[in-house]
């Protein structure tokens, strides 16, 4: 049996379980496989500088890898997403798991700086398939919690991405990078079984074969695809930026470490509580206007002294992300029917890359030539700009806001 949501889209199926909905599949193979992801993810960004100094590889072909990573999760998240639309999710889970494994088997075993590039490539192809296919399910299976459960989706990927560091520093400590790459390999391989057990969503396929046709003139999509690059582009800012100045303060690795794990760590604890009130209140108010916040913060990280100030304020950026960016993958949601949930989540994870990606190249050029004052004022200002153009286009078209607690399309509220 299916059910019908309110706002017209298909709940889930008769696959009750934790973290679903009365008759939605259980979500929390995707939690989990989500966390491992990213906690691989994280533990390969920490050992970057391991590998240059263990292999002798350039600053060059350390970037190399690092934007065949980027390419392949662009490339996945265009090609790969469209598929999740048509009930392929679960399976689009498994091998972007058994991909995950591959990746990091390849960098493990690794002694020539191709077999990074490949191995960072496959990790990045498999981020990009699991990523949207989960956020497929999650959205559709219990629309009436979508902002919990997206809240938690964030949490658990942020979460994985928070201990990551961890772990790798403890494993590579006990056996070098070697060992932390197997482990991790292991660790994922662990979790193949359990992605069996995710079950696929009842609600409407892209029957047509769509894809991503089209997406593009959705006015209200194209908007939040702005408010979306408003974010990510303060995420470029600060793996280019952020990590330069606190070297640049005399902050040592183990310092980076801890610093970036403290500066995540409000991120998944206030994710789910930042959803619920999202749906509550309206995505579209709650990501513009958190957004709002966070360039505003954003100006003071130049301003700030030493080390210990700049995770401080970190660390209240990071609680103001916790409450705001499961609203972004809402109001994407909210501007395409059931079928082509997972294409759009798709499209939105590309643009996530593309927007990190060129900021963190454009804003590291800025940092060199200017210093950390200009950089980070030049990050609010564009992060300014995209958020007017995305608040224009996902602008309610009579412009009658939705009262609180009053009854209506739960399609229409996220644009508030």
């Amino acid at each position: 049996m299916s059910s019908t949501a309110p706002d017209g889209r298909a709940g889930g199926g008769a696959h009750d379980g934790p973290g679903s909905g009365p008759s939605g599949p259980s979500l929390y193979p995707y939690f989990l496989i989500l966390f491992g992801a990213s906690a691989g993810l994280a533990s390969i960004v920490v050992l970057l500088a391991e590998l240059r100094s263990e292999l002798g590889f350039s600053e060059t072909g350390i970037g190399l890898a690092i934007a065949s990573g980027f390419g392949a999760a662009f490339v996945a998240a265009l090609v790969m997403a469209p598929h999740a639309d048509r009930g392929r999710a679960p399976l689009m889970l498994r091998g972007g798991l058994v991909m995950a494994v591959v990746g990091m088997v390849l960098l493990a075993v690794g002694d020539a700086l191709w077999h990074y590039v490949l191995g960072r490539a496959v990790f990045g192809f498999a981020l990009g398939t699991a990523g949207p296919a989960a956020r497929r399910t999650v959205i559709v299976a219990d629309p009436e919690n979508l902002g919990r459960n997206m809240g938690r989706l964030g949490a658990w990927d942020v979460g994985g991405f928070v201990a990551g560091p961890m772990i790798a520093a403890g494993l590579t400590a006990v056996g070098g990078f070697r060992f932390t790459f197997w482990s991790m390999a292991v660790a994922m391989a662990l979790l193949i079984p359990l992605s069996f057990r995710a079950q696929p969503d009842t609600a409407a396929k892209d029957e047509d074969g769509l894809g991503m046709k089209g997406l593009l003139h959705i006015r209200r999509l194209v908007g939040a695809l702005f408010v979306v690059s408003a974010y990510f582009l303060f995420i470029g800012a600060f793996e280019a930026v952020w990590i330069l100045e606190m070297d640049h303060r005399g902050a040592d690795q183990a310092m980076l470490s801890i610093g970036i794990t403290l500066a995540a760590l409000p991120i998944p604890l206030f994710a789910p509580l930042g959803g619920v009130l999202a749906q509550k209140y309206g995505a579209r108010r709650w990501a513009v206007g958190g957004l709002v916040i966070i360039s505003l913060v954003t100006t003071f990280y130049g301003v700030v002294p030493g080390v210990a100030w700049m995770v401080a304020l970190t660390m209240a950026t990071s609680v103001l992300e916790g409450f705001t960016f499961p609203s972004a993958p809402m109001l994407v949601a909210a501007a395409v029917p059931a079928e082509r949930q997972a294409a759009a989540q798709g499209l939105m994870s590309a643009v996530e890359v593309a927007t990190a990606a060129v900021a963190a190249a454009v804003l590291a050029m800025v940092y060199d030539a200017h210093g950390d004052l200009v950089a980070w004022a030049v990050t609010a200002g564009s992060m300014a700009i995209l958020l007017v153009i995305g608040a224009i286009l996902t602008r309610p078209e009579d412009r009658q806001l939705v009262r609180p607690g009053v009854p209506d399309d739960p399609i229409r509220r996220p644009f508030q």
